[in-house]
């Protein structure tokens, strides 16, 4: 694991690593609530026999550090994906330890090391240890760097009990990732993480609500009075937010993230300078935020509404312009419904027959029709305000299995995302693909495809397969299924997915219409870079030295 140092001084040296804890696969599930320590042994060159996650160095061949984790707990106990899952990541923190290293001449000698950590949390999937510290070692095998693992209560870490044991630093390390059940915060991310209901647009507006009212408990539970009160609040503040963008709900943590990343940057900007009136003067810019984005669909709308005119002009027929669309779509998106809506009641030349796959297994595409059937509903009865389109909107409601007989015809694909990379490819609700190539296939080509987002779910840089891919209860899919008398080697044989989510490659896809209008691929490389540069701003390392309340800290996220 040699990594090259970089010499900071006189025996200091700064190094990059991963600190990863492991909790059992239900972490709340009951109290005390636990993590695995493992006991390092005497032949590694720190902190010998102190209680410490697995940890080690981030390496030049390393992609991330997310990588290096995932290396790690394969190299040190044989770990992989089948046994365990990312659960949470921590911004991470800097901290500096003038006797970390044991040096070649003996135990006397010590070398200074400044320590850049990243700390993550995974769940084990399997019983890896039981109450009594047995190791199951047909699952895991520890290498020469750990005696054992030891089962130790969260708490004892954060109130600083056992600290003389294990290996500096470690209830930051712990803080980072750990989330008190009882919080405000908790209670913010379990909402977004369990709603399978909202877009992302609409989850990212929640996770910016949810700050005001993490604010909102801060200021009647957080001690304000010096300076110092406040930055340490700040500090708190930006832990807390960091969670919601990050470990929410990691699917559709780019709009989420930018969301969050956007907020606080203007509520610091907000505060900078200011001594008295902190809380409120946060909590305005925040719900300025919330504002703000209630414009963005229609902003989009408008931008969808151009971008048909321009792509597919009206053409004279009976006397009459008309523009006549066949479109393909699926699942039920808010900022698809808004723009198909906006487009009708803004031409009146214009007529669709909008095709739509159910989307299995929640059959959001029958949501999407319902909806429009209602608004169309609401105008024909003078219910609501707005040009009539009933009469010029026929919708085809088929199943996903359908793909192929509805892409006769088609004019234009409409799809939405949850993630746009910096590539461009998009991640989309699972069905996108299918229904993009069959279209793309069965027209010969002629059908454009088109991404109908907001801007802020173009991702920072990296590969479509570095993103999370959101499995989730196999129940939705398999409730419809008559399996009462199932075989009973069916658990043992049959594996069933329910995966939300899939990537469209930047290839299929012709257009991307935002609230900026339609942008390239290379407009999309140079967003995904700026949000890249505001994340890392909003959300840098934390400095341990220049911090001395993480205790106090640690009680407000814990509270």
């Amino acid at each position: 694991m040699a990594q090259k140092l970089s010499s900071i001084g006189a025996g200091l040296e700064r190094r990059s690593v991963v600190s990863v804890l492991l909790f059992p696969f239900h972490p709340y599930a009951s109290k005390p609530y636990r993590l695995l320590l493992f006991r390092r042994s005497d032949k590694v060159s720190t902190y010998q026999r102190k209680l410490a996650p697995i940890a080690g160095s981030i390496e030049i061949d390393d992609k991330s550090p997310l990588d290096a984790a995932w290396r790690e707990l394969g190299e040190e106990t044989g770990l992989g994906p089948q046994q365990i899952e990312l659960w949470r990541r921590g911004p991470g923190f800097e901290f500096t330890d003038e006797k970390a290293v044991t040096g070649s001449e003996g135990p006397n000698t010590k070398m200074g090391r400044i320590w850049t950590v990243h700390p993550f949390a995974f769940r084990m999937k399997t019983q890896l240890v039981d109450d009594n510290n047995n190791v199951n070692t047909s699952v895991m095998r520890l290498d020469w760097e750990h005696f054992n693992c030891e089962w130790h209560n969260v708490e004892d870490i954060l109130s600083g009990k056992i600290l003389d044991e294990c290996v500096p630093r470690l209830e930051i390390t712990l803080g980072q990732v750990w989330i008190g059940p009882e919080s405000v915060l908790h209670e913010a991310v379990e909402e977004l993480r369990l709603d399978h209901v909202h877009g992302a647009r609409e989850l990212a507006t929640m996770a910016v609500k949810s700050l005001i009212k993490i604010v909102e408990n801060d200021q009647q539970t957080a001690k304000a009075d010096t300076p110092q009160d406040l930055a340490k609040w700040w500090e708190s503040l930006r832990l807390k937010a960091f969670h919601l963008a990050v470990n929410a709900r990691p699917s559709m943590g780019a709009a989420i993230s930018s969301a969050i990343v956007t907020a606080l940057r203007d509520a610091r900007q907000k505060i900078d300078g200011a001594q008295v009136g902190i809380f409120d003067k946060v909590k305005e810019s925040l719900e300025a935020t919330v504002t703000k984005r209630s414009l963005i669909s229609k902003r989009v709308s408008d931008q969808f509404s151009a971008f048909l005119r321009e792509k597919f002009p009206a053409q004279p027929a009976d006397g009459k312009e008309k523009q006549v669309l066949n479109i393909l779509t699926l699942s039920s998106s808010s900022t698809t419904k808004a723009a198909l809506i906006h487009a009708l009641e803004t031409n009146p030349s214009l007529m669709v027959e909008l095709r739509i796959l159910e989307s299995r297994p929640l059959c959001e595409g029958v949501s999407l029709a319902k909806a429009l059937t209602e608004e169309a509903q609401k105008r024909q009865t003078a219910e609501r305000e707005g040009r009539g389109f009933h009469d010029r909107l026929r919708i085809v409601l088929a199943t996903d299995a359908s793909v192929g007989v509805l892409s006769k015809n088609v004019d234009l694909v409409i799809i939405g995302a949850d993630r746009i990379s910096e590539a461009g490819d998009v991640s989309n609700k699972t069905g996108s693909l299918p229904a993009v190539l069959t279209c793309k296939e069965v027209t010969n080509g002629a059908a454009r495809v088109v991404c109908i987002s907001e801007a802020e779910k173009i991702a920072p840089p990296g590969a479509a397969a570095d993103h999370p891919e959101e499995d989730n209860d196999q129940v939705e899919v398999a409730s419809g299924w008559n399996l009462q008398s199932q075989p009973s080697l069916w658990d043992q044989m049959v594996a069933v997915r329910n995966v939300y989510f899939e990537w469209v490659p930047y290839k299929y896809i012709d257009y991307y219409v935002c609230e900026d209008g339609t942008l390239t691929t290379e407009e999309i490389e140079k967003r995904s870079k700026q949000i890249a540069d505001l994340t890392a701003d909003v959300f840098s390392v934390f400095k341990v030295k220049d911090f001395h309340g993480w205790h106090e800290l640690r009680a407000e996220t814990r509270h």
